[in-house]
């Protein structure tokens, strides 16, 4: 069940080390300022969108008070403005997530501020259906490795040199300044990083004696359980069933009294159409948390 901190609705990281050795063209679509309801009757902007689109109705009021409310420390700025020459930024959000509610209309204020040229910004917005989970209608995301938003991708003449994952390490300013001058900068969600960087061969089921050590390396690096949860459902709409699975298993393993960690394995087993497996689960789930109606509908639905 996606219940995430950020977000009741259910809609990149490649690491640092591998993000720096690879070219990483930022998205050449064009902009489309793309407005659509999803099944909540909640305003999404999608695709490729101008900044411009932020200031309209109905995501004005959040927008504005936002960059309002964020006073960067203009000492720090001065030293991101010279740094700013040969950079793109590419910003990967979502109209319905609180985190990039939050920190994009900063960040905007914070590189108008350090004047850089408007041109080298681009807003790409990816979707919260769960069909299209945190993709774009162009999936601008391919390759891209978006699994929280928002991300905030840096480019020097076209190659990735850092990137900040949903919220800053220290501040947006002090963290954007230590990828500008090269620093060790590290993001957000260090268990995703040693998932895709040190397990192999993620396309092939993995024992559960061999997910239990994966889940005893991921453990002190796990924040909360939505950080897993979320990147599993990202998985499930990219079709990578079986590695959507495992991960889903880590997170079990991790939080084996979490409720909700359970019920999303179920619901990733209904998707593969292992019914026996996702009834299990959803069991294990109502007994850790008897008012689980997802898990409970979910029950009624395999009878």
């Amino acid at each position: 069940m996606k219940t995430f901190k950020y977000s009741l609705v259910v809609i990149v990281l490649l690491t640092a080390i591998i993000s720096c050795n690879k070219k990483n063209i930022p998205a050449n679509t064009p902009i489309s300022n793309k407005i659509i309801y999803n099944k909540q009757n909640q305003a999404v902007l999608l695709g490729h969108c101008s900044i411009s689109a932020l200031q309209q109705d109905p995501f004005s009021n959040w927008f504005f008070k936002q960059q309002q409310n964020f006073a960067p420390d203009t000492s720090v700025v001065k030293n991101i403005e010279p740094l700013l020459h040969h950079k793109t930024i590419e910003i990967f959000l979502g109209s319905w997530c609180g985190d990039s509610k939050r920190e994009v209309p900063r960040m905007l204020k914070l590189l108008e501020m350090a004047k850089i040229d408007t041109t080298n910004i681009r807003l790409i917005f990816v979707d919260n259906d769960e069909k299209r989970y945190k993709q774009s209608p162009e999936r601008e995301e391919i390759g891209k490795n978006i699994h929280h938003v928002p991300t905030f991708i840096v480019y020097h003449k076209q190659k990735e040199i850092g990137r900040i994952v949903e919220t800053p390490i220290e501040s947006l300013e002090k963290d954007l300044l230590s990828i500008l001058k090269k620093e060790n900068y590290q993001p957000n969600y260090k268990a995703i990083q040693y998932w895709q960087t040190t397990v192999k061969n993620k396309n092939k089921a993995k024992s559960l004696a061999t997910l239990q050590q994966v889940a005893s390396k991921l453990k002190p690096l796990c924040k909360h359980s939505g950080e897993l949860n979320s990147y599993g459902y990202v998985l499930l709409a990219e079709k990578k069933l079986i590695e959507a699975i495992d991960i889903f298993t880590v997170n079990t393993l991790i939080y084996d009294t979490n409720d909700n960690c359970f019920d999303s394995l179920g619901e990733a087993y209904f998707t593969i159409g292992n019914t026996d497996k996702a009834k299990q689960n959803f069991q294990k789930a109502l007994r850790l948390n008897p008012k689980n109606t997802h898990a409970k509908e979910m029950l009624a639905q395999i009878k």
